[in-house]
């Protein structure tokens, strides 16, 4: 994926992942704009209305905008450095609010079973998330995600 359409789908996996949980705190918000304001793959991206606008989406369309991601993801022929880009920024926008909600990782195995990423390079990349990273429940396997999804 060129570096422009990935900064914007990598802001796009972190409202969607925010959302997940039903709720989108003031801190999950801080730490998207902190990634986007410091990390070297959002150098030069102007993101504040693609925040707003990807924040309205997942509010104004809950379950659907999340399976509308999932299905773009399906077909963004990401590289191995994205997808482990991708995962630091869903697990970063996880763990944001210090509470891991099961909406949370139960995207987060939809997402994995997506990527070419191997269990053994993800854990060796992000050992302190062992726990919620390998899918013990076969979230992975599904189709689409299921739950009712309404933001305030």
């Amino acid at each position: 994926m060129k570096p422009y359409a990935f900064q914007d789908f990598l802001l796009k996996s972190a409202v969607t992942v925010m959302a997940c949980d039903g709720s989108i705190e003031e801190n999950e918000i801080n730490e998207i704009k902190k990634m986007a304001d410091n990390e070297i793959y959002f150098v030069g991206y102007e993101y504040e209305q693609s925040l707003k606008d990807n924040l309205n989406l997942i509010k104004l369309n809950g379950k659907n905008a999340i399976n509308q991601y999932l299905q773009e993801l399906s077909v963004a022929n990401l590289s191995d450095k994205q997808e482990l880009l991708l995962l630091e920024v869903l697990i970063r926008a996880i763990e944001a609010d210090e509470q891991t909600h099961q909406n949370e990782i139960k995207f987060l195995h939809m997402v994995k079973a997506k990527l070419k990423t191997t269990e053994e390079i993800l854990i060796s990349k992000f050992p302190k998330q062992v726990g919620y990273l390998i899918d013990l429940h076969g979230h992975g396997l599904l189709k689409e995600f299921d739950e009712e999804i309404k933001i305030e």
